[in-house]
């Protein structure tokens, strides 16, 4: 099955998988989650990675990935991390962004990208920049055999940008980075705009709703998103729910 078989505006991935996200014990359980994620939704590849905030770093993040082990070991072994365009490009957007966009701008950059495709990566990528409660940088990466072009890639982004963050967070516990502290203080009306989202309602109906305008809406769920530190309502939601904060 390949992502040309998708109806861009119907990706779905089961609500269920994102509890079982939460409740994994292993890297392995989490392995197995992807698979089913892959399954449902068309990507070849998935990887998930804690990164530092320093570009220049040769040690290896943490990885969760279903590439080959061929490529794993030779990423590692000969570390690619520095010369990798996709993690390089990472520290200069906030947004998603297509490897097609990437411009290599050394040998060993467009040698690592050759390299990636020889060992079966996948011919187009989508990566999408991930920020923790604690400012943590984080990355995740979809492969497919077709390009992650509009409407495809807004799709694709918002879908996985809420995967990612689930597993950014579900890292983050795992490395004991999380405490009582991190769970931001929403209001009462941020907490009631999220589940409204989250119940599938617009800006409108919430406004009907609330019985409040559009515009109070959308400056509640911007102070959301910001103190969520997501970059969209649907990332927002979805931290929120893992929080337990809705």
């Amino acid at each position: 099955m390949t992502n040309s078989e998708f109806d861009p505006q119907i990706i779905t991935i089961n609500d269920s998988l994102f509890d079982d996200i939460n409740e994994s014990d292993t890297q392995n359980d989490i392995l197995k989650i992807i698979e089913e994620i892959k399954k449902s939704s068309g990507i070849e590849n998935l990887t998930y990675a804690m990164l530092s905030s320093i570009p220049q770093q040769s040690k290896a993040p943490p990885l969760i990935t279903t590439y080959n082990e061929n490529w794993q070991e030779l990423y590692l072994s000969k570390g690619f991390l520095k010369d990798d365009p996709t993690v390089n490009r990472l520290f200069e957007s906030a947004l998603p962004f297509e490897w097609s966009k990437i411009v290599c701008r050394t040998p060993r950059e467009q040698h690592v990208m050759d390299l990636s495709r020889e060992y079966g990566v996948g011919e187009s990528g989508l990566t999408i920049p991930l920020r923790g409660l604690r400012g943590e940088l984080g990355i995740l990466t979809i492969t497919g055999p077709n390009a992650f072009n509009p409407p495809l890639k807004s799709c694709y982004a918002r879908t996985f940008s809420q995967v990612g963050l689930y597993l950014h967070e579900w890292h983050a516990r795992k490395a004991g980075l999380r405490s009582e502290q991190d769970i931001p203080r929403l209001s009462a009306r941020e907490k009631d705009c999220l589940a409204l989202c989250a119940a599938g309602l617009m800006a409108q109906r919430i406004s009907e709703k609330l019985g409040i305008s559009e515009a109070a809406i959308r400056l509640y769920l911007s102070s959301a998103r910001t103190k969520l530190r997501s970059q969209t309502t649907c990332g927002a939601v979805a931290k929120a729910i893992r929080l337990g904060i809705i």
